[in-house]
């Protein structure tokens, strides 16, 4: 029987393609992105010797920090020789799916730089910085404090005699902990600290703080810093640890774009200034993290579609194996991650549009945006990386065994982005924050109170006037509730009503909590766990808006639209059934049949067997090269079993020239040794093996010496005496009629030797 090779298979299932790969593509990752791809990839591909990442899953941490920082020191030689622009730096370690030494600096340090320090400031250390003569980091996390910003206990006093602050971290718990590029490399830390004038508290502001000398890097007096030690991944990244004792630095070095401190300690703000600009910084890196969690979950879906439509296992006997992408089980886990993954990636574009326009408003002294803002970075990063953490351990659970090779690709990918759901704010913990959020602006509109306007705020507008105004008017409440009157399948036919009633839950959940907050007095600290869902949603309902409206975008006679519809179609239903208790519980005007929510599921699962031909092509549209792979399940020529042979045989146990010294020096140490060895006898052993010789010649009793293995023949001739062994029994002759006075009841002699019986040759 003809097996089709993997290679072949695939061919297969990209001639499979319902929509043209390449404009879809350009469609979901933009043209300047992939400009800059195959801009990278040339890069790289010039310099194998020095990109090429086939080697790491060798090597251990010192090793691969070795290697980072040869990666980071080439690139920004290639940025000072123009060939690399400044924002394509971290592009080029996003390709390698790598961490930078300097990473921190580029994505945190100069961020709050750009947004927080004056002209003067900019100067002195975001120029410098740009040019990479000095690395920062941002210090913010410290060892007893993680999201509770405003608890931090790093100080930093004003001292009006020398026109300074004092930075301390007095405790143990205020130690700087998790701070990036701090624990090797940085030479200046952006500290976010206390600011106490004349023994009044202002609140957390970041102070610029000189770390080690630009001469020889050794620290500066009242520093003490450290690396963290082992994590479960990032092991590039130098996180430190950081204790400061009385360092004092100049006045200058608070960064004053928002605030003012004038020399003698009066401190000022602008009224118009909200003072969440402070956290700026956050609001930019949790942006980001969408980005990068789309990008990661691009590989993972990649990966696994790929291989688990070449892996072949089980089927008809007499016919070749079925591929594990045909079982329901595995489409069911794996196909929805591919529209979830489209869904985020199109979604992105719209939250950097949203973050550039506030950004610029906020140059512009105009604030309003910024509440939004925050709310919907804290929920898309929450949402990403939830998927994108748990989507990845899906994607390596589907393809098996080899899943938990590294060379999977998956693993390393997997413990990389792991912390992506904690740092920049924990997600449990960010729920509570966008829940406060909705809820706030929820009482505002229901008390007449003016609200900026967006859509969050429109959506929750629409239902509590609409719901005061249908009361008493079926016709309206039909339309409000558009629904209520449709089948599942109706329902899961429209884009519309799917978005409607998704954002209708969210309003439910959103009204339930503000009852209990405003209605009921309940404290948000007992509200945590509502907020979860409050968050999901909120996250759900965005993500569902703006892909929606950027297909909307396509031309109607676009061929990328049907199989982008399906992906909706998908994404929403997935949504909507994620928990059907939601929807049983909705006010009962506007509340779903036990039938509408049986047949939304139908639908969803009829809805992942349409995708499963395309899934193929779409991971393919997804662009992601095989430098970014680094997998031998997930290539893209399907050559999976040639190149995981390959680098198992790479495997220095087994690679020429070093395999056969390290297995030759572990069987002279340990194997050989163990397998070789002569046995010692016990003496148990030696007492019954003299036994068993003397019965079988005379048969006499004999009374052993166990050190000098003498023997003695005794006058009663039937009754051996032995120093006592464990785990010897006692054996009675049955034939003997005689007892032996010399033993005791146990069967052990008054000299304390234990006797043993032996029958006599008669």
């Amino acid at each position: 029987m003809d097996h089709l090779h993997t290679s072949k298979t695939l061919e297969i299932a990209r001639a499979k393609a319902s929509f043209s790969v390449k404009d879809m593509e350009l469609y979901i990752n933009g043209h300047k992105n992939i400009q800059l791809r195959e801009k990278l990839l040339k890069i790289l591909r010039a310099e194998p010797e020095l990109f090429d990442m086939s080697d790491i899953y060798f090597m251990g941490r010192k090793e691969r920090m070795e290697k980072a920082y040869k990666l980071d020191v080439r690139a920004i030689q290639l940025f000072r020789e123009g060939k690399l622009e400044y924002d394509e730096i971290d592009a080029l370690f996003n390709m390698l799916e790598w961490s930078a030494p300097f990473f921190v600096t580029r994505a945190m340090f100069i961020p709050t730089l750009v947004r927080q320090a004056n002209d003067a400031q900019k100067e002195a250390f975001l120029k410098p910085a740009l040019e990479f003569k000095i690395i920062g980091c941002y210090a913010q996390t410290e060892l007893g404090h993680g999201s509770n910003v405003k608890g931090i206990e790093t100080t930093a006093r004003y001292i009006e005699e020398t026109d300074e602050f004092e930075l301390n971290t007095p405790t143990l718990t205020s130690t700087k902990w998790w701070i990036g590029t701090l624990g090797v490399s940085a030479t200046h830390a952006s500290v976010m600290a206390q600011l106490i004038i004349k023994g009044k508290n202002y609140g957390v502001f970041p102070i610029i703080v000189q770390v080690r000398s630009l001469v020889d890097h050794s620290l500066l007096p009242g520093i003490t810093v450290g690396d963290i030690g082992p994590k479960m991944g990032l092991d590039t990244i130098d996180n430190g640890f950081m204790q400061l004792n009385k360092v004092r630095v100049p006045r200058f070095n608070l960064l004053q774009r928002y605030i003012t401190v004038e020399k003698g300690g009066a401190f000022s703000r602008p009224n118009n200034v909200n003072p969440k600009v402070t956290y700026g910084t956050m609001v930019y890196v949790r942006v980001n993290i969408v980005k990068n969690m789309a990008q990661a979950l691009s590989k993972a879906t990649t990966i696994a579609v790929r291989y688990t439509s070449v892996r072949r296992q089980f089927g008809e006997s007499g016919k070749q194996e079925t591929p594990v992408l045909d079982y329901d089980i595995v489409q069911y886990r794996l196909l929805p991650l591919v529209a979830k993954n489209y869904a985020i990636m199109s979604a992105t574009s719209s939250v950097f549009d949203q973050y550039e326009k506030c950004s610029s408003e906020i140059e512009n002294g105009n604030f309003e945006m910024l509440d939004e803002m925050h709310a919907t970075s804290c929920s898309l990063k929450r949402y990403a990386s939830n998927i994108g953490v748990f989507g990845i351990d899906t994607c390596r659970h589907v393809c098996g065994g080899h899943g938990f090779s590294q060379f999977s690709g998956l693993n390393e990918l997997y413990s990389t982005n792991y912390p992506s759901m904690i740092y920049e704010g924990d997600n449990y913990v960010l729920a509570t924050q966008i829940a406060r959020y909705m809820v706030k602006s929820a009482n505002k509109i229901k008390n007449n109170q003016k609200i900026p306007q967006n859509a969050l705020t429109t959506l929750l507008g629409r239902f509590i006037n609409g719901t005061k105004a249908t009361q008493a008017d079926p016709v309206k409440k039909a339309k409000l509730f558009n629904w209520t009157n449709k089948t599942g399948k109706e329902i899961a036919d429209s884009h519309m009503v799917m978005l409607n009633l998704l954002g209708y839950k969210l309003y439910s959940l959103t009204m339930d909590l503000e009852a209990k907050i405003y209605g009921r007095n309940q404290e948000w600290s007992e509200s945590s766990v509502p907020s979860q869902d409050v968050a999901t949603t909120h996250a759900e309902y965005l993500v569902c808006l703006f892909f929606g409206m950027n297909i909307t975008k396509l031309p109607k006679n676009s061929n990328l639209r049907p199989i982008l519809n399906e992906l909706f179609t998908n994404f929403a239903l997935s949504c909507l059934t994620r928990n059907t208790g939601e929807l049983y519980s909705l006010p009962v005007d506007a509340c779903l049949t036990h039938k509408q929510i049986s047949e939304l599921e139908d639908s969803y699962i009829q809805s992942i067997k349409r995708i499963r031909d395309q899934a193929v092509p779409l991971v393919d549209a997804l662009g992601v090269p095989d430098e970014k792979l680094n997998s031998s399940l997930g290539r893209y020529d399907g050559n999976v079993y040639e190149d995981y042979m390959q680098r198992a045989l790479s495997e220095p146990l087994n690679r020429e020239g070093t395999g056969e010294e390290i297995r030759s020096r572990f069987f002279v140490k340990y194997i050989g040794p163990t397998i070789h060895a002569k046995r010692t006898k016990s003496k148990a052993e030696r007492v019954m093996r003299l036994a068993e010789k003397q019965k079988a010649t005379s048969g006499k009793l004999v009374v052993m010496d166990l050190d000098e293995e003498n023997t003695k023949e005794t006058e009663n001739n039937d009754v051996m005496e032995v120093e006592e062994p464990k785990k010897i029994s006692l054996k009675k002759n049955k034939k003997s009629k005689k007892t032996n006075k010399s033993m005791n009841k146990k069967g052990v002699s008054k000299k304390g030797k234990r006797s043993v019986w032996i029958p006599q040759k008669r």
